[in-house]
């Protein structure tokens, strides 16, 4: 067997890495699903428990009760929603039960509460024609915190305990430097002594106290006596008192209202709740290992006891305190959660409106449940929600990858979170926890960095909402009565131990010796420890309970592990252990990092902020059109593709009946039948970055498919591969100075085959409006209009698809009627003759905006008749897809997979292209002095693999942080006769001549970045002016200008041309006459009159008038004579003279009134500051 066949993974890429595993099938957008997926289960019913039942305010007449919840289809697809601007939703029933007190009557009814937005196969919604995502977000977790108190010491440390519910105050229970134990319950009033709070919940006496807090305090020094001696109460009919005179010192005092008050605070399900995760949470933090019950969800007597004797225990050092930053204590909030709150609100409120309408009516009335449930709240709250929540996301679309990045999103702001003012330090370091749970390198680069992070490729959320990560349990113990000797995991293992007259250490396992060891009654045979195939996921506090390898432990080809020590994570440690004492190993060496670092090959041998980089600019990478999957690729490419969604997987086995363009059509073998199954293939998608997403077909009629194959591949994607940019021959050398500073030089090759063209496609709509003189109409009839702008419309006045439009092109015609004048006898017969058509309208057709073109894609025309959701005074909507080809061009940014972006800064022609012996250009240049600054040496070691592998017509694969070797690799270049060169002969091909020394040159993957210079730089000869400076207003989409600001009057100074400088500053800039003047005497073919004064220079004599310093416009023509004087002189000047007017006379001599509106040529020396 040959070298390739031995090494080829199972996507036919050569593999280097040394152990290679292979990348799990998981599907990365599981845990949204799952979330919506609770939500849909059980949202409803949790939120209506809290109401349930509702009567009126009496309780002798009404109650109301919602029994259950059920889902209706939705009406539209998903596709369907996106074109029509509408939400893809369900409806929502509920079953509400009505009884009548006073008759013992029930009425039940099925009442519709709301349309709630469904989640697609995408784990994304539509919602108002936009498709979304809803973010995860990461919170403290509920339960109880362990943590350093505010009044501890360096000195002596104190410790305090936090009780954090799901919905309610937070309960701090401490220590102060007294050592007397209290409860802060609200913020603003006084503590409560917790001997005081035990008093009050049963445990009346101090020997009752002593009793329930036995056994937590060590040493000399007891907190429990400290406090009983500072509590003014003896008994619990005081305590409640006390309790109440504390905490509501305003209101009147009695038992009952101090009961009720604690019951309020403790008890209430309304005012202090649990739930789920703080009980969970609670139990293990308190040791209680019983089975959580709903009813379980609230607090009792019992806890409050346990969290009194865990303050002592933490104060005495008998426990330790959290770690506030772990994952441990921080959880995921997902859909069903943040949806949940918000519709919380709309519930309480619909709570209010029922009993409101209750007690309308009386028990005499014939009422049903539908006259008292009102569900307007629940619409208004699914409408805050995915219209204005911070967490809702209008998804990224640039490319496929950037979509699951957006859904896998993990923010510590947004409601209930923190602002990027507010997080520590602490909050956004790396935490030991991450480990394969959060991603350590994709981060923000700005303010928010370390609060948004990303999910690592194999971590899940669990059902309480914590991240999991996966890992291999180790066996080195073999449980004679249990485990079953038959199991192939217990295939050739070897005894770790000596069994006295069974078998020496290092032989076989066996079924002979496990029958002996049974006979002889051993329970236990140690084994050699190996890496099982079993799979167990951990959270951050059951990771603590385990030893734990990283998974380059050596090991045979049977799993067995072959050396003695190994270094384990043992909670926050790092320690060698003897290898027998692991428990669990890690399942890949790539599950540390997210989804975008785990694209980028060699990402272990760059400077980690360059992989950041690398990662992040691949979600900006624009869909090419001729894309290809990296010839030297991680194994992960997959992946990506299939979790995206957008490609199409057979479902079964079965043959393609028909295959085209457009659609897809194949039989399936279902249980010995067929069924048959339609995909409509996408083509031309434009997204919400005005990206072009385009499926294409990969099967043909009579093929017949296996469950799996790829069917239709989607964007971004080849042959079921992530593919988002193309191969490129590279030349590390500089280039006449075109590649300094991140310059990038590449071959014209590029442009002509469209190798780095995109497409992109730009939406525009109209409204077709009903206005008070009539409604406006599509028409191809358009007033005033010659038929060369008519030729792209067709007889409805739409434009036709394919046509290629320009700037101020007719998309749809559209005319608006005019408002008339009374009409003259001709226009009142003309009107007779022939009706409305004589009737004065405007042109307000839809054009192609100034500076654009393209090919029309598609044309739509929305109305209530089809379904659109239309504002009211709307008739129809008209939208039309333009789709525009960029090709690579100058000033456009481009990328590799390691941070090392650049600006395209010359096209050269092939043959200006440097060459190497076989005569083959290059395709691209980059200087290289930029390695040494960035650190990003990855790059290298893909360029030279590249160039092998393409020579060998092969695919590589390395996995991430995983150990690799080339021997494999240079054993089959041997094979081929294949020359591996590490540096080449390149040719000058201005002088025929090699350079002076060999050149690094090889293969490496380039992206197109969504920076490109088409989309920014524009031109104007004319456009809006701001008001206040009468300079250009600022902004492409303004058809803004730049204005000659300061350094481009120094360039102009330091290059000594007066004449211009003045020129550029006055009637080219804001000189509002001057320019006026200018351009009638061009038009005019007359001498340009001298420019007069610009506004800037009015703005600034405005600015030190509000300084109180005035500005005298002096007459150039007129000799001034001006008087020396002190400041102390003018000062006394100005106090003496009884008019203002005087300290001017005596000032300036022979001053002559001038004209206010008569414009001046000012030189220097012409402004006297007064």
């Amino acid at each position: 067997m040959s070298v390739l066949s031995e090494k080829l993974s199972r996507k036919n890429r050569f593999s280097l890495t040394q152990n290679p595993v292979d990348v799990f099938e998981v599907d990365l957008l599981e845990a949204q699903k799952n979330f919506f997926r609770q939500f849909k289960e059980s949202g409803f019913n949790e939120l209506f428990e809290e109401i349930n039942p509702i009567e009126d305010s009496t309780g002798n007449f009404w109650r109301l009760s919602f029994e259950s919840f059920s889902w209706g289809e939705p009406e539209i697809s998903f596709h369907e929603a996106s074109l029509l601007g509408r939400s893809y939703e369900a409806p929502v029933y509920a079953v509400v039960k009505l009884l009548n007190k006073k008759t013992s009557e029930i009425k039940k009814q099925k009442i519709f509460l709301c349309d709630m937005p469904l989640m697609s196969e995408r784990a994304s919604f539509i919602y108002n024609g936009s498709e979304k995502v809803v973010v995860f977000q990461i919170l403290r977790s509920e339960g109880l915190l362990l943590s350093e108190s505010k009044a501890s010491t360096p000195k002596r440390k104190l410790y305090s305990v936090k009780l954090m519910p799901q919905r309610g105050n937070w309960y701090e229970f401490e220590l102060n430097r007294f050592g007397v134990m209290s409860v802060k319950i609200f913020q603003k009033r006084s503590k409560i002594l917790l001997t005081t709070l035990l008093r009050a919940l049963g445990f009346s006496s101090d020997d009752d106290i002593r009793r329930v807090l036995s056994g937590c305090e060590e040493g000399d020094v007891s907190y429990v006596e400290t406090t009983l001696k500072k509590d003014p109460t003896s008994n619990t009919e005081e305590a409640l008192l006390e309790i109440h005179r504390r905490l509501r010192p305003e209101d009147a005092l009695s038992l009952e209202s101090a009961r009720n008050l604690l019951d309020n605070i403790f008890f209430n399900k309304r005012r202090f709740y649990l739930g789920r995760v703080g009980r969970y949470k609670l139990n293990k933090k308190l040791g209680i290992k019983d089975e959580i019950k709903p009813e379980d969800y609230q607090l009792n007597k019992t806890d409050i006891v346990n969290i009194v004797r865990t303050l002592l225990k933490l104060n005495h050092g008998m426990i330790s305190p959290d770690d506030i930053d772990s994952l441990s204590n921080r959880r995921i909030r997902g859909v069903n959660e943040l949806l949940s709150e918000k519709l919380r609100l709309g519930v309480l409120a619909m709570e209010k409106s029922i009993k409101d309408k209750m007690s309308a009516f009386s028990t005499d009335e014939k009422v049903t449940p539908s006259m008292l449930v009102n569900s307007r709240p629940l619409a208004s709250a699914i409408n805050q929600f995915f219209g204005s929540s911070a967490l809702v996301r209008f998804m990224d679309q640039i490319n496929i990858l950037s979509e699951i990045e957006a859904k896998r999103r993990i923010t510590a702001g947004g409601a209930r979170g923190l602002t990027p003012e507010r997080a520590t330090f602490s909050v956004r370091d790396v935490h030991n926890s991450h480990y394969s749970k959060l991603c350590p390198i994709t981060t923000p680069e700005g303010p928010s960095v370390g609060m948004v992070n990303q999910m690592a490729i194999y971590a899940r959320v669990n059902s309480y909402g914590f991240l999991e990560a996966p890992y291999n349990k180790v066996i080195s113990v073999f449980d004679v009565d249990n485990d079953d000797i038959k199991d192939t995991k217990f295939k050739n293992r070897y005894l770790d131990q000596d069994l006295e007259g069974i078998a020496k250490k290092g032989d076989l396992l066996t079924e002979k010796i496990v029958e002996e060891a049974k006979k002889n009654k051993i329970q236990k045979i140690f084994i050699n420890p190996f890496v099982s195939d079993e799979i167990i996921y951990l959270d951050a506090d059951e990771e603590g309970e385990h030893l734990i390898a990283s998974y380059d432990l050596e090991r045979d080809e049977f799993g067995n592990i072959t050396q003695k020590y190994a270094f384990v994570r043992d909670g926050q440690l790092y320690s060698k252990v003897k290898v027998h004492k692991i428990d669990c190993i890690d399942v890949s060496p790539s599950q540390i990092g997210g989804l975008g670092i785990l694209l980028i090959p060699f990402a272990g041998n760059d400077d980690p902020n360059r992989t950041l980089i690398g990662a992040k600019t691949q979600t900006q990478a624009v869909p090419l059109l001729r894309p290809e999957p990296p010839i030297v690729g991680t194994g992960f490419e997959s992946l990506a593709a299939k979790a995206s969604g957008r490609c199409v997987y057979a479902e079964e086995d079965g043959v393609v009946e028909y295959a085209d363009a457009s659609v897809v059509v194949v039989n399936y073998n279902i249980e010995g039948g067929f069924s048959k199954r339609r995909y409509d293939v996408q083509k031309f998608v434009r997204t919400n970055q005005n990206t072009c997403f385009s499926q294409k077909v990969v099967v043909t009629s009579g093929q017949p498919v296996k469950k799996g194959d790829l069917l239709i591949d989607g964007p971004c994607s080849v042959n079921g591969e992530i593919s988002l940019g193309t191969n490129l021959r590279v030349a590390y050398v500089v280039y006449e100075g075109y590649n300094y500073e991140d310059g990038i030089v590449i071959s014209e090759r590029l442009v002509r085959d469209d190798i780095l063209t995109s497409i992109h496609i730009q939406e525009y709509s109209q409204e077709i409006r009903e206005t008070k003189l009539g409604n406006e109409v599509i028409t191809r009839d358009i007033p005033n209009v010659n038929s060369k702008a008519l030729r792209n419309l067709d007889e409805n006045g739409l434009v036709r698809i394919g046509a290629h439009v320009e700037s101020n092109d007719i998309l749809v015609g559209i005319i608006s009627p005019k408002g008339e004048a009374e009409l003259t006898a001709e226009e009142k017969l003309l009107r007779a003759i022939f009706g409305e058509y004589a009737r004065d309208v405007r042109d307000n057709s839809l054009r192609m905006p100034n500076g654009e073109h393209g090919v029309v894609v598609g044309v739509q025309v929305l109305d209530r008749e089809r379904g659109a959701k239309l504002e009211a005074g709307v008739l129809k909507q008209v939208k039309v897809w333009v789709a525009k080809t960029h090709k690579i061009s100058i000033g456009d940014k481009l990328t590799g997979f390691h941070g090392d972006k650049g600006v395209v800064t010359k096209i050269l022609p092939e043959y200006d292209m440097p060459y190497t012996k076989d005569g083959e250009p290059v395709d691209i240049i980059l200087g290289p002095s930029s390695m040494v600054r960035r650190m990003n040496l990855g790059q290298l070691i893909e360029a030279h693999l590249g160039a092998i592998a393409h020579k060998l017509g092969i695919s590589l694969e390395v996995q991430p942080f995983s150990k690799f070797s080339f021997d494999d690799l240079f054993k089959l270049a041997k094979e081929k006769n294949v020359d591996i060169e590490e540096k080449v002969e390149l040719y000058d091909p201005k002088t025929g001549e090699p350079y002076d020394q060999k050149i690094a040159v090889g293969f490496r993957y380039f992206l197109k970045l969504d920076h490109l210079a088409d989309h920014k730089v524009h031109a104007r000869s004319t456009g809006p002016y701001t008001l206040v400076t009468q300079q250009p207003v600022r902004g492409k989409a303004q058809k803004g200008g730049r204005r000659f600001g300061e350094m481009e009057v120094w360039t102009l100074e330091a290059h000594g041309v007066p004449y211009l400088l003045h020129e550029m500053l006055t009637i080219k800039s804001d000189d509002m006459v001057g320019r006026a003047a200018a351009y009638k005497s061009i038009i005019t073919n007359q001498k340009i009159v001298p420019p007069k004064i610009p506004e800037s220079f009015t703005v600034f004599e405005k600015e030190l008038a509000g300084l109180g310093i005035k500005l005298t416009k002096l007459d150039p023509e007129i000799d001034y004579t001006y008087v020396d004087m002190s400041l102390e002189e003018i000062v006394d000047a100005v106090g003496n003279s009884e008019a203002g007017d005087s300290v001017q006379t005596d000032v300036m001599s022979n001053a002559k009134s001038t004209k206010e509106e008569e414009y001046l040529d000012l030189s220097e020396n012409d402004v006297n500051f007064e």
